[in-house]
């Protein structure tokens, strides 16, 4: 009796570490700390998280009209963890305006919303503090190197808020990762959407 006794203590005592520590992995995430980015002209600022690394390409965004932040950090996975933040000017040079961005991004070159290899969520209505504004999921095979005959591939799970703006152009935040780590980081980019404020 007492051996079962114990042994049914030793199992608690594993199942809680566990518990806890998978906690401690998704609490990671929320608790660490960010500083304020403010993008050229005022476009737009938001919270960025410290310990990610931040990438800009000034030249880019001049010749494009889309003036964008992109956010990575590894991820456990193969591929890192990616957040975009993005203005896309009224007269930029991919997209005519949001709603074009949503219909070529909601299914694939082929039209399609699903397939073995993709799926693509319905587009949905949200309220952004107080404006309409959009939500897009989406999860996908991506290929590693697909520059070479490699077929290994990694799925990935994304979201998207995508922001008509009252200046006639619209704004993306972007989140990427890996399917089985997109719960554990998307804290992060919870914290850069509610922090982050258009251009007035």
């Amino acid at each position: 009796m007492k051996r079962a006794l114990r042994s049914m203590f030793i199992i608690a005592v594993v199942v809680m570490t566990g518990a806890t520590a998978i906690m401690a992995g998704q609490c990671q995430a929320a608790v660490q700390e960010y500083r304020n980015y403010v993008m050229d002209q005022d476009y737009f600022s938001c919270e960025i998280p410290m310990g990610w690394k931040l990438a800009r390409d000034e030249e880019k965004d001049k010749e494009y009209n889309i003036y964008e932040i992109l956010l990575t950090k590894s991820s456990g996975g193969k591929i890192p963890a990616s957040i975009y933040v993005s203005y896309y000017a009224k007269d930029n040079g991919d997209f005519n305006d949001y709603k074009d961005f949503l219909r070529r991004n909601s299914k694939n070159v082929a039209g399609e919303t699903q397939n073995s290899r993709e799926k693509y969520g319905p587009v949905r209505k949200i309220q952004f503090k107080g404006s309409e504004g959009f939500e897009l999921e989406r999860e996908r095979s991506v290929f590693l190197s697909p520059q070479s005959k490699s077929d290994i591939s990694e799925a990935i799970k994304e979201l998207l808020y995508v922001l008509p703006s009252v200046t006639g152009g619209f704004y993306v935040l972007h989140y990427t990762a890996p399917r089985e780590y997109f719960e554990d980081l998307l804290p992060v980019f919870k914290q850069v959407t509610e922090s982050f404020m258009p251009q007035k």
